[in-house]
């Protein structure tokens, strides 16, 4: 019993914790939110073009790319802000960003937003 408590060091754990924290927080909400943009500002421009044609369905669209990019941009603060700050994000070790992932994660979330807009503007 007392080499475990003598290898435990809490402090230390709670450091190693934090540093964690900082880097989800700071590093994999910064990259998802910045696939979320892109996919927010690709829904925009698909509803201008669509406005100009079928005004019906292009402002759903629209809509739903402005929500989207307000989310994104206050899910980018933290990430921002260690840019900022510290001229890079912190490191996450072995994590690695898989693009393919953020960018259905995203287009899933705003087919649903679209067809809860269209069915809030339409009926």
């Amino acid at each position: 019993m007392d080499a475990i408590s003598e290898g435990f060091n809490l402090h230390q754990t709670l450091a190693m914790i934090g540093q964690a924290f900082k880097a989800v927080v700071c590093n994999v909400f910064f990259d998802a939110a910045l696939h979320g943009l892109a996919i927010a500002v690709l829904f925009a421009v698909i509803g201008f073009i669509l406005l100009k044609r079928k005004p019906k369905i292009g402002k759903p669209f629209i809509s739903v790319g402005k929500r989207l990019s307000i989310f994104c941009g206050i899910l980018m603060v933290p990430g921002l802000i260690s840019l900022i700050i510290a001229g890079h994000l912190p490191s996450t070790g072995v994590f690695s960003i898989n693009s393919l992932g953020f960018i259905v994660f995203w287009s899933l979330i705003c087919v649903h937003l679209s067809a809860e807009e269209m069915n809030y503007q339409w009926f």
